[in-house]
C-alpha cells in the first residue's frame, strides 16, 4: 500500500443516501467499483529524518516523494525535541553525524516513546555500528534512496507481525510491552523471555530445566532461585493479584504453567505505552 492512500469502505444504500445528503455528491462520486463505496483518506505515515541535509538531502527527498510525511532535523537537542513533538512511525538516523553518546541518547529516547518508532541507522561502513544504540535495521553507505525506501516500507509493513495474542495477554515482541488483566507493562528482557516462552507453550508444564536452557542459556541447575525471583517480578506485571496468581501457576520443584488456553495468535496493532493499541 502507498504511504498515503485511500481506503474504500462499503456501506448500505440507506447510509449512502444519508451520507450523500451530508457530504454532497462526493459520497457517490468516487469510482471505487461500487456506487455505495465511500473513501476514507488515510493519514500519511510519518518519518523523522535526523542528519545533515547536505549528506542526506536526496534520500530525504525520495522519502517525501513516496508520500511520507517527513520531518528533518539535525543535532541532539532538535532531535530530542522532534521525538516529543512529531509522533513518528519511524526514525532514520545518520549515525555518522553523531557521536556515540548523542546517538545513544537519541535512540534510547525514541525507544521510550509511547509509540516506539522503528529506527534505521545510516552508517559509513558495517564496522561503525554502535552497539549501545537501539536500532531495528541499519544500512551502510553507499546506498540508493530506493534501497532505503524499501527498508522503510518493509519495517512499517511488519508492525502487526510482532504482536502475539493468547487469551487475555497481548505481547509486542519488538518493544517488550504487554497488555494483561492488570493493564499495560513494559517488561525487562528476562521478563519478556519468560512470558514469551510460556506463551509458546500454553497450558503446558514448562520445567525449570527448560527455562534455564532457553532463557539463561545454561544447563546448570545447581541454584535456580533466580528463576523464581524473575517469575515473581513477571507476576507483578501481569497478575491482578500476584500473591494469588491465576495466569502463571507454580508446580513446586518442577516448573511453571501458563494457565491460558491456546492457540497463540499472531498479528495485531502494536502495543503502545498506556495500554492503548496503536494503529498500523
Amino acid at each position: 500500500m502507498c504511504a498515503h492512500s485511500r481506503l474504500f469502505v462499503h456501506i448500505g444504500p440507506t447510509l449512502a443516501i444519508i451520507l450523500g445528503t451530508v457530504l454532497g455528491n462526493g459520497a457517490h462520486g468516487w469510482r471505487s467499483g461500487h456506487p455505495n463505496d465511500i473513501p476514507i483518506q488515510l493519514m500519511p505515515e510519518r518519518l523523522l529524518c535526523i542528519g545533515a541535509p547536505a549528506t542526506n538531502g536526496k534520500a530525504w527527498a525520495y522519502l517525501k516523494e513516496q508520500g511520507y510525511e517527513v520531518a528533518e532535523v539535525e543535532g541532539l537537542r532538535p532531535s530530542l525535541r522532534a521525538l516529543d513533538e512529531f509522533r513518528a512511525d519511524l526514525a532514520v538516523i545518520d549515525a555518522v553525524d553523531l557521536n556515540s553518546i548523542n546517538l545513544h541518547r537519541i535512540t534510547h529516547a525514541a525507544g521510550r516513546k509511547p509509540h516506539a518508532p522503528f529506527i534505521i541507522l545510516l552508517l559509513s561502513n558495517h564496522s561503525s555500528l554502535n552497539e549501545v544504540a537501539l536500532w531495528d535495521e541499519y544500512i551502510a553507505r553507499p546506498f540508493t534512496p530506493r534501497r532505503l525506501g524499501n527498508i522503510v516500507r518493509k519495517l512499517l509493513d511488519s508492525r502487526r507481525g510482532f504482536v502475539v495474542r493468547l487469551g487475555p495477554l497481548t505481547l509486542d515482541r519488538r518493544t517488550r510491552r504487554v497488555i494483561s488483566p492488570k493493564g499495560f507493562c513494559q517488561l525487562t528482557p528476562k521478563q519478556f523471555q519468560l512470558l514469551d516462552f510460556l506463551m509458546q507453550h500454553p497450558g503446558e508444564l514448562v520445567t525449570r530445566k527448560q527455562f534455564m536452557q532457553e532463557v539463561w542459556e545454561t544447563n546448570y541447575l545447581g541454584d535456580t532461585r533466580t528463576l523464581d525471583v524473575h517469575m515473581r517480578w513477571l507476576r507483578e506485571c501481569i497478575e491482578e493479584d500476584p500473591d494469588h496468581p491465576r495466569l502463571v501457576q507454580t508446580f513446586r520443584g518442577r516448573g511453571y504453567r501458563l494457565n491460558v488456553e491456546g492457540p497463540l495468535q499472531t498479528g495485531g496493532d502494536p502495543v503502545v505505552m498506556g495500554g492503548e493499541q496503536g494503529k498500523s
